[in-house]
């Protein structure tokens, strides 16, 4: 409909991520023959509940994390993650923040997602050799059992998709600038920040060692394993 429009292709008028969200819908509304309002108040409604749920779907686990790590308080978890969350969202909220969101969100799940869950695989399945101990663990607290296809996804397929979906990240952001955003722009919230953001996490993970019963199986779990 905007392309028609505007008499251009439909590849410059859609756009994707937080722009897709916050620019083209709007205006997709508002061009609207009747009800805008109304269709105006149910998206965004619906993006507002969207946004709630994910963040609290998000924040709770590294709120868990942060708990179980420094053996903290639940109401001291949330004070503190949530608090470093707001400050560092303010940004998103000046002018241009907007744009900054859309580069951050885009290289954060390009990149630091993508290579944690990476080295995350390599370091459980390839170098610690704890696949089998892992997958014991989870049939014990679960009552879906993994079986021998959750080993080869974990221990081969994972591995490459997340490989080759990182390389070709790389080689489409390193040939062209991300959304069209100055390349400076693209380097300090993009590449920089989800390079800082995979450092934090290396070096989160040696502040302070993981207590080593917390993998412990419940006893009453065990027994049902073993069915005795």
């Amino acid at each position: 409909f905007m392309a028609m429009q505007q008499g251009v292709p439909i590849d410059e008028v859609v756009s994707k991520g937080v722009i897709l969200a916050f620019a083209v819908f709007p205006q997709i509304i508002n061009e609207m023959p009747g009800f805008n309002a109304a269709f105006g108040i149910l998206f965004f409604a619906c993006l507002f509940l969207a946004g709630i749920t994910s963040l609290i779907s998000i924040i709770e686990t590294y709120i868990a994390g942060i708990q179980d790590k420094f053996k903290i308080s639940r109401k001291k978890a949330v004070v503190i993650c949530c608090g470093l969350s707001a400050l560092t969202s303010i940004i998103y909220a000046t002018q241009g923040g907007l744009n900054i969101l859309d580069i951050v969100d885009a290289f954060i799940n390009n990149y630091g997602v993508a290579f944690a869950g990476l080295a995350e695989i390599i370091a459980v399945v390839w170098v610690l050799n704890k696949l089998n101990d892992l997958r014991d663990h989870a049939n014990a607290l679960s009552d879906i059992r993994l079986g021998s296809w959750w080993t080869i996804c974990l221990k081969y397929i994972t591995p490459l998709i997340l490989t080759l979906m990182l390389i070709l990240n790389i080689k489409t952001d390193l040939t062209s600038s991300y959304g069209g955003y100055p390349i400076m722009l693209n380097f300090y919230f993009g590449w920089l920040v989800a390079i800082c953001a995979i450092i934090f996490g290396i070096v989160f993970a040696y502040v302070k060692k993981w207590d080593r019963n917390v993998l412990e199986m419940p006893e009453d779990r065990e027994v049902k394993k073993n069915g005795k």
